[in-house]
């Protein structure tokens, strides 16, 4: 996990593994591509409770290899595009795409029985009086 630098700042912390293969291949058709799956548990912040969680990853992805952006726009819909430079691709640039994609936009236990101690124990101040906002429109009426 250390070597997802990207995925890093998203994570709750960075112990455990993923298992990640890959293929290469040609498809009939003549499109390049690389495919994979990636596998493992990664720990993140829930946000209603603030506790870690597990969030377990089970990715499959297809990539079409290309050479250009216009190549790219004509590959079948089964696969995304990975466009191809003179510069190395990084493996662990192309897992850190992947589990970033994957993450959810707001990290939550499933359902809330895993938060419900802090549901539970979470009660608001009763003793606080809170100012009506619409007070003020009926001053405004009585003056009228």
């Amino acid at each position: 996990m250390a070597d997802l630098q990207r995925v890093l700042p998203e994570l709750l912390s960075d112990t455990g593994e993923l298992l990640v293969e890959l293929d290469l291949g040609k498809a009939p058709d003549g499109i390049r591509f690389m495919s994979g799956s990636i596998q493992g548990d990664i720990e993140l912040k829930c946000q209603r409770c603030m506790e870690g969680m597990k969030l377990p990853l089970d990715l499959a992805f297809c990539l079409g290899l290309v050479q250009s952006q216009a190549a790219a726009n004509e590959l079948p819909d089964c696969y995304e595009p990975l466009v191809l430079t003179a510069e190395p691709a990084s493996i662990a640039e192309l897992v850190s795409d992947e589990v970033l994609l994957a993450l959810p936009i707001v990290p939550l236990h499933r359902g809330s029985i895993e938060c419900q101690k802090f549901v539970k124990d979470y009660q608001p101040s009763s003793n606080e009086q809170r100012d009506n906002p619409f007070d003020i429109l009926a001053e405004l009426k009585q003056k009228q």
